[in-house]
Parts: C-alpha cells; structure tokens; sequence
C-alpha cells in the first residue's frame, strides 16, 4: 500500500494541472492600450462663416461657432469662437429648418463632433486646437437668433 500512495497521488494531481485555465485573455493588464475612449462634444452657439462640403473637387468645408453652451466635455470652450477649417466632410450631417438651404450668419445652432476623451483640467487653447482638427458629425441650424 505504501508503494502505491505516491502513483494514487500523482494520478490526482496530474489531471488539475492539465486542466488549469491559463491566464484570463481578457483581463485589462493582458491588453495593450487601444487609445484613449472617445466621447461627443455637443456646442451649442452662434454659427457663422459655413461653407459646404464640395463634392465635385472633395474640398472640406468649414463653420464657425460661438460657443454660449456645452456639454460637460467642452464645458472649457465656453465663450469661445471656434472655426472647424477642414470639419465639414462629405458625411457630415446637416440640418436645416423648413425652406432654408444655407446656414446664415448668426443663426443659433448646434455642432456636434466625437474625439478622444481629454482630462477635465486640460486648457480651452489646448481642447480647441484638438477639436477644430477633427471631423464635425452634425450642425443643427436652429433659425435665427430673434
């Protein structure tokens, strides 16, 4: 009996260690970093100087918003004029009240871009300079200020 207790115990142990699980594949510390987490910026102001995106030289267009209100995202940009140069692409969504075709100077509006969460004490001329960069997703003209 002696002799066998020790072939009883490794015939035990040897199936636990062949089964074990290997280190979970999803666990936070076994991925790389994919990026920082993207969040939308809503702003909501006075637009001005839009130009619509040209199809025929694919030419982006650009606005112009001074922004009165933002989310808790852009809340730093507050007062702040921001002009999107290369912002409006062909797949910007544009809206536009009833019988207007064109976003005129001053209307009250709101714009709407996705970008890399930034930290909440980050500068608006830091923040600005990120956002006015990147892709806006939609304007909203809301009509006019009156």
């Amino acid at each position: 009996m002696k002799k066998l207790l020790p072939f009883v115990i490794a015939a035990l142990v040897i199936p636990g260690v062949a089964l074990a699980k290997g280190p979970n594949p999803k666990s936070p510390k076994n991925h790389t970093n994919h990026g920082k987490a993207k969040v939308q910026y809503v702003l909501k102001g006075s637009l001005s100087a839009s130009t619509a995106f040209d199809s025929s030289t694919n030419t982006n267009g650009s606005i112009t918003i001074t922004v009165m209100h933002s989310n808790r995202h852009g809340r730093a940009l507050v007062g702040q004029p921001l002009t999107f140069t290369g912002g409006v692409v062909s797949n910007t969504k544009v809206v536009l009240p009833d019988g207007v075709t064109v976003i005129a100077d001053g209307d009250r509006g709101i714009v709407k871009l996705r970008a890399p969460k930034e930290p909440k004490d980050i500068n608006a001329t830091d923040l600005a300079a990120v956002l006015t960069a990147l892709p806006v997703r939609q304007i909203i003209d809301q009509g006019s200020a009156s």
